[in-house]
């Protein structure tokens, strides 16, 4: 029998064989691994568990997270900012650099960062604010261009550092992290896996195409 026309194919004669949709479908998961293992993997000598290494860091960046419903800082905000103020008062740091929201995309979460530090006894002066941290891109970037940070310890729980220090290290910061997992969280799990695949996000950010702030700027 000869061939159809190409214009005269039907559906089922146009459709990949199945051995082409599976090796398709097993190198984009593949790559989607070999990325992830990439941000993941990449900084984790960077990673310091016991803060007593650390010495002399001129500031510790402290990333933003959820704020509860009456004001107070989540579980996992709360644990950030006093890892960081520890690091300050055991003058292993010099400096907060306090970097989240400033209620213009979702919560205020840098005012109640402030109010938790200076109330754990981080005297104003001490302390810079970035609002505009609205994502982890956006701390580390913003970091650079606007705190002008070259070096920085970021404070975040285990779970996030590995993107955190993918990022500042990317975006030109020499940057250790240190870990703020002061508990168990009750999402943890949830936690982790959120930030696996936020971690394709970050690689396309970095390599592929540098993105812009959520929130227009005024």
């Amino acid at each position: 029998m000869s061939e159809l026309p190409l214009g005269l194919m039907t559906p089922a004669t146009k459709r990949l064989p199945i051995g082409w949709i599976c090796f398709f479908a097993s190198a984009l998961c593949g790559g989607l691994v070999v990325v992830i293992a990439v941000v993941q993997l990449l900084y984790i000598p960077k990673i310091i568990r016991t803060p007593s290494r650390i010495h002399d860091e001129p500031v510790a960046i402290v990333l933003g997270a959820s704020v509860n419903r009456d004001g107070t800082p989540s579980d996992a905000l709360r644990d950030r900012i006093l890892t960081g103020v520890d690091l300050y008062k055991q003058q292993r740091v010099y400096a907060l650099l306090l970097s989240g929201d400033n209620g213009k995309f979702h919560t205020d979460e840098v005012d109640v960062m402030k109010k938790t530090a200076m109330a754990a006894g981080v005297p104003e002066k001490d302390i810079y604010i970035d609002g505009e941290g609205y994502r982890t891109f956006e701390s580390c970037k913003r970091a650079i261009e606007k705190f002008r940070v070259t070096q920085a310890v970021v404070v975040t729980q285990r779970f996030h550092l590995g993107r955190a220090l993918f990022l500042c290290n990317e975006l030109g910061i020499d940057a250790v992290g240190v870990t703020a997992d002061r508990e168990t969280y009750v999402n943890s799990r949830w936690f982790w896996i959120r930030d696996l695949f936020a971690s394709a996000k970050a690689f396309w950010d970095i390599y592929v195409h540098r993105p812009k702030s959520p929130v227009a700027s005024s």
